[in-house]
């Protein structure tokens, strides 16, 4: 049967679009509102039945004006991690800013006159939410925090960072230098016997070479390479001294000088030490001479091989004869001269100076022995190539252990100087974002509600730029030098 009703409706055409609407929207979620106010029905759209409540009518209400960009700002979602922001308070407490006076509130002291003032200059500035940017009297507050900070960051790396960047410029140009020496180090030159200057690295190739052909004549049973002990060498000073007291006392004899008393004659006396000196002093020299020119003419056996012709050769050696009989025979007479004064039987002063006699010329013969035996001229090439090698070796020796030490002291102090300048770095910070001026903005801010609780103030970074000239004056010596 069909409805007759006036103005009336089948119940399946309420779901039909009214106005570009459908009631099936009105329950679904508003971008930005809550689940719980998605089933309310929109301010000024809901549908609602007729008074009568029986006939099923539907009305539409007046539509509601649309929102101002103040109020789309205050819908839009909050940042996550942080609650709602505070109520906007009109005024200050003034509870607040009495404590604030005594040291106990809120506010710092130092800022309880300029609190207000910030307060009210936010609330003028009419911030949407969620807008951290400083107003111009917040901004002012916040510079002289910044200026002091960098203030101390220049203060601290004036005191604590160049002192360290310094010496560590300076140790390292001592690396470098110390490094420098030892790359020139081969090019160092050596004077050879032959007078001939050489590099060091060609003074090693030459001291190698002449090593291993003595080596290998030695191991073939060569002697004339051989050279004499050190031992032997100083035991025969001491017999060159034995000789120069017995020269002494031949000439005393000569001069007629008594020797325990020189004061009866000074002038006899010192002529006599003098006579004795150069006797011994010459003949000593003149052995010592022959024995090392002879070395260029010794056979595998270590004697002397006199080829034909050789008549300068001949004479030497019958010179170095004279010379090793000669100071025996005189001192010998001398002895046997004394002995037959003294009253002494003759057999006994004839053994007495030809004992001594001997002995004279035993050691003029151990002197030319000694020096002829002595190696050859290239044992003598090696050992002064060696001598000077070794002293070069010590000096890099040193020129290294240099270098560790200066390694070690370049860590050290570089470590040192980057835990200070992290901790400078910090403090910095620390004096920049906190302290009274962001304990007085915080405060202010809760109470002008235009910014979440919890919210963070905008950091504050100082002026770095003497910091971080530093930092890399201190890096640079470890990563240029100590890295390779």
């Amino acid at each position: 049967m069909t409805d007759t009703r006036p103005d009336s409706r089948p119940d399946d055409q309420v779901t039909e679009r009214l106005d570009g609407w459908r009631d099936a929207q009105v329950t679904e979620r508003l971008d930005g509102w809550p689940d719980a106010q998605a089933t309310q029905p929109l301010d000024g759209w809901p549908l609602a039945a007729s008074d009568a409540g029986t006939t099923g009518r539907l009305e539409r209400r007046p539509a509601a004006a649309a929102p101002t960009p103040d109020e789309t700002a205050l819908l839009a979602p909050r940042p996550a991690g942080t609650a709602p922001r505070p109520r906007a308070v009109e005024k200050l407490p003034g509870g607040d800013l009495a404590l604030s006076l005594i040291g106990v509130g809120p506010i710092p002291a130092r800022h309880v006159a300029t609190a207000p003032r910030l307060h009210d200059e936010r609330l003028r500035a009419d911030l949407p939410e969620g807008t951290d940017e400083h107003t111009p009297l917040e901004a002012a507050l916040r510079l002289r925090t910044e200026v002091a900070a960098e203030r101390w960051l220049a203060r601290r790396t004036r005191q604590v960072l160049d002192p360290a960047a310094r010496r560590l410029t300076a140790l390292s140009s001592r690396h470098r230098e110390v490094l420098r020496r030892l790359e020139r180090s081969g090019d160092e030159p050596i004077v050879d016997t032959t007078g001939r200057t050489v590099t060091r690295d060609q003074a090693r190739v030459t001291a190698d070479r002449l090593s291993i052909a003595i080596e290998e004549s030695l191991d073939s049973g060569s002697e004339k390479h051989r050279t004499e002990s050190r031992t032997r060498k100083r035991l025969l000073l001491f017999f060159v001294l034995a000789d120069f007291a017995l020269f002494a006392y031949f000439m005393s004899r000569v001069l007629n000088v008594d020797v325990f008393m020189p004061a009866t004659d000074p002038i006899a006396f010192t002529t006599s030490i003098v006579f004795a000196l150069l006797f011994t002093l010459g003949v000593a020299y003149a052995l010592h001479h022959f024995g090392h020119a002879h070395r260029a003419h010794k056979d595998d056996s270590g004697e002397v091989v006199v080829p034909d012709g050789a008549v300068q050769l001949r004479l030497q050696l019958v010179f170095v004869h004279v010379l090793t009989v000669l100071p025996g025979v005189l001192i010998g007479v001398r002895i046997v001269d004394d002995a037959l004064v003294s009253g002494a039987p003759l057999p006994l002063a004839l053994l007495l100076g030809v004992a001594i006699g001997v002995v004279m010329a035993g050691i003029g013969h151990l002197i030319y022995r000694t020096e002829l035996r002595d190696g050859t001229s290239a044992t003598d090439r090696l050992l002064h190539l060696g001598k000077h090698l070794r002293k070069a070796h010590r000096r890099d020796t040193k020129l290294h252990l240099e270098l560790d030490r200066l390694e070690r002291r370049v860590a050290v102090l570089s470590a040192r100087a980057e835990r200070a300048a992290a901790r400078i770095e910090q403090t910095g910070d620390r004096r920049a974002n906190r302290g009274p001026s962001t304990r007085t903005l915080r405060y202010t801010r809760s109470l002008a509600g235009t910014v979440h609780v919890g919210a963070a103030l905008p950091a504050v970074r100082p002026a770095r730029g003497g910091l971080d000239e530093a930092l890399g004056q201190i890096r640079a010596p470890r990563v240029t030098d100590l890295a390779d």
